[in-house]
This record gives structure tokens, C-alpha cells and sequence, in this order.
């Protein structure tokens, strides 16, 4: 009996230690998205003479989309990439889903900078998706607003088809929930809630994590 439980058992039992270790840790290494909003990581730009938009202010709110590092004692092991990353974004007021649409990522071209033929409309409704590394990060347009207007805008690709200023995506002042959702190739997909304030200006419209993780 006991030859036969050094012989077989034990190595068997090792055996399925290692592969439940193993297991765990390439599940470890998948893509761990983080999403946050801050001041910081807004951009306020004053377009030029000769811009379609000459004289105006925008400002524009985005969320950064950061792949976590490994934990301490995983460092010496590298996460995986978060491959082919696209993100879709639902707005709410009240208790009511107002309208979603597909995430822009703002390192992306504007559409009018594609010159394929045929493929300048197929950007503009379905936006290139983003490759986000280990411990980098991507930056998520959210909303637009104009200095000087009241509204906002749920901003992505299709606002260029409107002169930036979208009809049915107008957000007037008040309080918005607004879910942001990120698929990735690897088969992950991580959501998260922000608080959206469209106030009398600019200055103090704000984009913020929401506190309670509710939603709507």
C-alpha cells in the first residue's frame, strides 16, 4: 500500500498541483482593464484660423483605459496584451437608456485624415479598435462640448458627419450615468459606470468614476 502511494499518488497528486497552478497563473496573465476619468485627462482645443471650427473652444472628456501590471508577487511575469480592444458606450438620464454608441479611442485619425476608397464611412461607424499593453494605456472620447453652448455631445466618430454637434446625441445640462464597456480579442470584456454633469460651462462639467458602481 504504501509503495503504491509513493509509486502513483503522490506523483499524481503533484501532478495535478502543477497544472491547477499553472492554470491559475496564465489565467493571471489575461488582460486586467482599469478605467478612470479626471480632469487631467481632458483636452481643451481652440481651433485655428482656417479650421472649420475657427474661433471655437472645445472641450473634450475622456476616460483613460489602463492594463494593470502584474501583482507584486507576479512581477517577474508579463500580462498579457489586450489585443484588438474595442469599447462601447451607453448613456443614461434618470432611469432611461438615452443611446449607446461605438467608443472612440482619441489616438486614432480623425475620419476626414482616411484616403482609402470606400473605407472613409466603414471608419467613421465602426472606429478602429487599440492594442493596450501591459502597464500602458489608451484614452476613450467620451463627451464634446462647445464654450459659449449649453449642451453637450456624446462624442465619437459619427459627430464628424454633423459638424461635431450630433442632433440625437445632444446632452443637455444635468446628470447622466454613462457605462462604458471594453471587449477585448483575448475574450475579455470589463465595464465600468461614470457620473456625467453637463453644467452652465465647461469649467464645470465634469466626468467622474461613480461612486456607487450604480448605474442609470
Amino acid at each position: 500500500m504504501l509503495y503504491l502511494i509513493n509509486t502513483f499518488l503522490i506523483p499524481l497528486l503533484m501532478t495535478i498541483v502543477g497544472i491547477v497552478i499553472v492554470l491559475l497563473i496564465d489565467r493571471m496573465r489575461l488582460p486586467a482593464l482599469e478605467m478612470l476619468a479626471g480632469d487631467e485627462l481632458n483636452t481643451d482645443i481652440l481651433f485655428p484660423e482656417g479650421h472649420t471650427h475657427a474661433g471655437e473652444r472645445w472641450r473634450f472628456f475622456r476616460v483613460s483605459v489602463r492594463n494593470k501590471q502584474m501583482p507584486f508577487f507576479l512581477k517577474w511575469l508579463p500580462r498579457q496584451t489586450a489585443e484588438n480592444c474595442r469599447a462601447s458606450i451607453e448613456f443614461a438620464g434618470g432611469s432611461s437608456i438615452l443611446f449607446s454608441i461605438r467608443g472612440r479611442w482619441s489616438s486614432t485619425p480623425d475620419p476626414p485624415l482616411y484616403r482609402h476608397k470606400g473605407q472613409e464611412l466603414l471608419k467613421i461607424l465602426y472606429p478602429d479598435p487599440v492594442t493596450i499593453p501591459c502597464a500602458k494605456e489608451e484614452l476613450l472620447d467620451i463627451v464634446a462640448r462647445c464654450e459659449g453652448e449649453e449642451q453637450g455631445y456624446a462624442w465619437n466618430n459619427e459627430a464628424y458627419l454633423e459638424h461635431y454637434r450630433p442632433s440625437n446625441k445632444k446632452l443637455e445640462k444635468g446628470d447622466y450615468s454613462i457605462r462604458v464597456t471594453v471587449d477585448t480579442q483575448n475574450g475579455k470584456s470589463f465595464t465600468q459606470e461614470f457620473r456625467m454633469t453637463i453644467a452652465d460651462s465647461i469649467e464645470r462639467t465634469s466626468l467622474k468614476k461613480s461612486p456607487s458602481g450604480r448605474y442609470g
